[in-house]
């Protein structure tokens, strides 16, 4: 009896439904000037948000484009990570990440307004791919 037990027990166990957690990684970026030319031409844009990949380093660099009351933000693709700028239209902030060299970076931008629980993204960009 105790056998069966045990095994009706690992049998019901194995059944239920387990959900694995996306954790995202929200990094506040450092307040910089901008990237300079480092990152001319391979850019995520629209008229929000504004984001290069600045391989030597490996930079992250956003642009909060406009007077919204929302955040502007980077997303790297690959690991769900994500570099927020809370300063306002027109500044500028830089994430350091790593990554393997030769490895191909995705990116893009879009705007969150960081209030309440539902935090939809708006303002998306497409992503742009970069070598690290």
């Amino acid at each position: 009896m105790r056998c069966t037990t045990a095994l009706l027990t690992t049998l019901a166990v194995g059944l239920v439904p387990v959900s694995v957690a996306s954790a995202e990684e929200i990094q506040i970026g450092q307040k910089v000037k901008g990237p300079g030319k480092t990152c001319a031409g391979n850019v995520a844009e629209n008229d929000n948000v504004k984001v290069c990949f600045r391989r030597d380093g490996e930079y992250l660099y956003v642009q909060d484009k406009a007077a919204d009351g929302r955040s502007a933000y980077g997303q790297l693709a690959d690991r769900d990570r994500h570099c927020r700028n809370p300063y306002g239209k027109g500044t500028w902030v830089r994430c350091d990440y790593s990554y393997r060299e030769g490895s191909t970076v995705a990116f893009r931008g879009y705007t969150r307004d960081n209030e309440g629980s539902i935090n939809i993204m708006r303002n998306e960009t497409r992503y742009t791919t970069e070598l690290a």
